[in-house]
C-alpha cells in the first residue's frame, strides 16, 4: 500500500457522507449468529463503561461524491441497521451517513425502512431484514420482552454507539487500485493486520515536516531488515523470543509490537496492539515510537548473541514460565548485573514447585509431576550447554517445534502394551539385546522362545507375553530394585513417539535407539544424549547395557551440580 493512507480512529457519530459498496464485492451476507456476537461484544463493553470499542478497519476510497468502501462492508452495514433500528423506535438519534450497494438498487431505502413486504424480493434484502430481526430478537430475550427495559437499555446503548464505538478509519491513495487492493485482502479472509496498520500510522504524513519523505524511505528500509531478520538463521531468533509457530503472524513484526504493548498471549480483540500504537504516537510521537521500536529490536538481538543471555531468557521462555514482555519488563532501567541476578533469580522460582514437606526433587514423579519434570529437565539440559562454553547452543527452534515426552530411561512396566502386535514388536526390538548380555549357553530357552514368537508372527496370549516380558527385563535389567521406575532418576526428555513398543522397552533397546537416530542428525537433546551414552557413570562402574543405581545415583549428581546455583537461591537441594 502507498504511504499516503489516512489512518484515524473516529466514534460512529462522526461518520458522515455517503458510501457504496461497489460491484466487485458481494452483497450483503452477515448470519444472526454475527449479528448476535457483534451485540453482545458491543454490550459487554457497554456494560463495563469503557471508554472506546473499536471495530475492525474499514478500507476506503474518497471519490466525489463519497467513499467507496473497499473491505468492511459487512460490519459497516450491521451497525447502520443497528442504528436505523434505533432510530425506528422513536429513540433521538441523528444517523448522517447511509450506504448502497451497487449490486443492489435501493438498498440505502430497504435499511432506512426494512420491512417483510420487500425482504423477499432479493437475497441481500433478505439477510439486511434477517439482521434486522435478529437485533429484535436479542432485545427481547436480552431484556425479557420488558419495553420500559428495552427502551432504557437503547438509549444507554445509542449513546454508548455514537461517542464510544469507533472505527478504524483506513482511507488509501488515489494510485491504488481498489480492486487488487479487496483481492488481496479476502484471499483466505485475512484482513489488515495489526503490523499494517502501525506501519501506516507510522509512514504517514505528517504536516510540516520537510525531512518526511526521506524518513519514510529510512524506516521502510529498517522495518524491511527487522522482518528479514526474524526470518533468520533458520528461525533460531524467532524461537528464542516466541514457542509459538513463526506462521500463526502474517509479519513476523507484529511480535515486536505485541511485546511492546503488553499484549503477548494477553486476551484481547483483534487490533488491540494497533490501539496501543495509535495511543502511544499521540503522546510520544511517530519518531520517539519507531526509535523505541528500533531500541526494544537491537537490545532482543544484543541478548540474543549473549551466549548467557541466549540460554537463560531462552529458558524462561521455551518453558512457558515467562514471556519476552515480562523479560523487558525485568530488564528496564536495570544495569547487566542486576538484570542478570534477576533471571537467576526468575530461573529459581521456575522450579521451586510446591511439594510435601518430606518430599525432594527426587521423589518427583512420572505419575503425578510430569509438567516439574519437563521444566526440571529441560533447564538441566539448556544450562548444562552454557556451563560447557559456546561451542554450541541449544536450539530453541528444534524444542519449540516439537513434542516432547517425559520418558523412562529404563521401563520395567507394560501397560501401554495392549495387544499381540505391539507385543510381539517389543519383543523383536528385545532379541539382539538379550543375545549381547548372555554368556554362551545362557538364557538360551528365553532366546529360543523369543525367536519363535518373532518368527510365527504369533503369541498364544497375555500371559505368555507376560511371562517373557518379566524374564527380559530380569536379564536386562542390573538389579531387581523397581521403586525408581517413575522417579526423576530415570527420567529424560526426548521427543514424543507414538510407538509403544520403545516407549516401554529396556535401556539397551533405547540406546541403540538413540544411537540410530543420532546417526541420521535427529535432534536429541544434549543430557538426554550423555544417559544412554553413559557419560555420567565413572568408566570403573560402567556397564553398557545396563540402567542400574550407579547410574542412577551419578545422573542425579550431575542434575544437581548443574542446577545447584538456582537451588541455592530458593533454599534447597536435589
Amino acid at each position: 500500500m502507498g504511504s499516503n493512507v489516512q489512518l484515524k480512529i473516529i466514534p460512529i457519530g462522526d461518520i458522515k457522507g455517503y458510501f457504496w459498496v461497489p460491484s466487485y464485492q458481494r452483497g450483503y451476507r452477515w448470519t444472526s449468529s454475527q449479528v448476535e456476537a457483534l451485540l453482545n461484544d458491543i454490550w459487554d463493553s457497554c456494560e463495563r463503561k469503557e471508554d472506546t470499542y473499536c471495530l475492525q478497519p474499514i478500507v476506503l476510497l474518497e471519490k466525489n461524491q463519497g467513499y467507496e468502501l473497499i473491505d468492511g462492508q459487512q460490519r459497516f452495514t450491521t451497525i447502520l441497521i443497528l442504528l436505523n433500528y434505533i432510530k425506528r423506535r422513536n429513540l433521538p438519534i441523528n444517523i448522517e451517513f447511509n450506504l448502497d450497494y451497487a449490486t443492489r438498487s435501493k438498498t440505502r431505502e430497504f435499511i432506512e425502512n426494512i420491512n417483510e413486504e420487500e425482504a423477499h424480493s432479493n437475497i441481500d434484502f433478505f439477510h439486511i431484514y434477517e439482521a434486522d430481526r435478529t437485533i429484535d430478537n436479542w432485545l427481547n430475550k436480552k431484556f425479557d420482552g420488558d419495553f420500559n427495559k428495552i427502551t432504557y437499555s437503547l438509549f444507554t446503548l445509542v449513546n454508548f454507539l455514537l461517542k464510544s464505538v469507533k472505527v478504524i478509519w483506513y482511507e488509501i491513495d488515489y494510485d491504488e487500485d481498489p480492486i487488487s487492493l479487496f483481492t488481496r485482502l479476502n484471499i483466505g479472509k485475512i484482513g489488515l493486520t495489526n503490523a499494517e496498520l502501525i506501519r501506516a500510522l507510522l509512514l504517514r504524513r505528517v504536516p510540516n515536516d520537510p525531512d518526511r519523505d526521506k524518513k519514510q524511505i529510512e524506516m521502510s528500509i529498517q522495518w524491511d531488515n527487522i522482518e528479514k531478520e526474524l526470518r533468520s538463521d533458520n528461525d533460531e531468533l524467532w524461537s528464542f523470543i516466541s514457542t509459538k509457530m513463526p506462521n500463526s503472524y502474517p509479519t513476523r513484526i507484529e511480535i515486536l509490537f505485541e511485546m511492546m504493548a503488553g499484549l503477548i498471549n494477553a486476551k484481547r480483540r483483534d487490533y488491540d496492539t494497533f490501539y496501543w500504537f495509535e495511543n502511544e504516537i499521540k503522546e510520544e510521537g511517530l519518531d520517539e515510537v519507531w526509535l523505541n521500536i528500533q531500541h526494544d529490536f537491537l537490545q532482543i538481538k544484543e541478548w540474543y548473541s549473549d551466549n548467557e543471555f541466549y540460554h537463560k531468557i531462552g529458558y524462561l521462555i521455551s518453558s512457558g514460565y515467562k514471556t519476552i514482555g515480562d523479560v523487558f519488563e525485568l530488564a528496564r532501567g536495570k544495569r547487566k548485573s542486576e538484570f542478570r541476578a534477576e533471571l537467576d533469580g526468575l530461573i529459581a522460582e521456575s522450579i521451586n514447585f510446591k511439594m510435601k514437606e518430606d518430599e525432594t526433587y527426587r521423589d518427583l514423579s512420572y505419575e503425578g509431576d510430569q509438567s516439574k519434570i519437563s521444566r526440571l529437565l529441560l533447564l538441566f539440559n539448556v544450562q548444562s550447554i552454557l556451563n560447557e562454553g559456546a561451542y554450541q547452543r541449544f536450539p530453541f527452534s528444534k524444542y519449540n517445534n516439537s513434542e516432547w515426552s517425559i520418558e523412562h530411561i529404563h521401563a520395567q512396566q507394560s501397560e501401554g502394551l495392549k495387544n499381540t502386535k505391539l507385543q510381539i514388536e517389543w519383543i523383536k526390538m528385545h532379541v539382539e539385546s538379550v543375545r549381547s548380555v548372555s554368556q554362551p549357553n545362557e538364557n538360551q530357552e528365553l532366546i529360543a522362545k523369543m525367536e519363535d514368537i518373532v518368527e510365527s508372527n504369533i503369541i498364544e496370549s497375555r500371559n505368555v507375553f507376560d511371562s517373557i516380558f518379566n524374564e527380559v527385563c530380569n536379564v536386562l535389567s542390573e538389579d531387581g530394585d523397581s521403586e525408581y521406575i517413575h522417579t526423576l532418576s530415570n527420567m529424560a526428555l526426548l521427543k514424543k513417539n507414538d510407538n509403544a513398543a520403545l516407549n516401554n522397552s529396556t535401556f539397551d533397546v533405547k540406546r541403540n535407539k538413540i544411537v540410530e537416530m543420532d546417526q541420521k542428525g535427529a535432534f536429541i537433546p544434549y543430557c538426554t544424549k550423555m544417559v544412554f551414552l553413559k557419560y555420567y557413570t565413572p568408566s570403573n562402574d560402567n556397564q553398557v547395557h545396563f540402567w542400574g543405581k550407579k547410574d542412577r545415583d551419578a545422573y542425579l549428581a550431575a542434575m544437581a551440580k548443574v542446577l545447584q546455583p538456582y537451588l541455592n537461591i530458593i533454599n534447597k537441594s536435589l
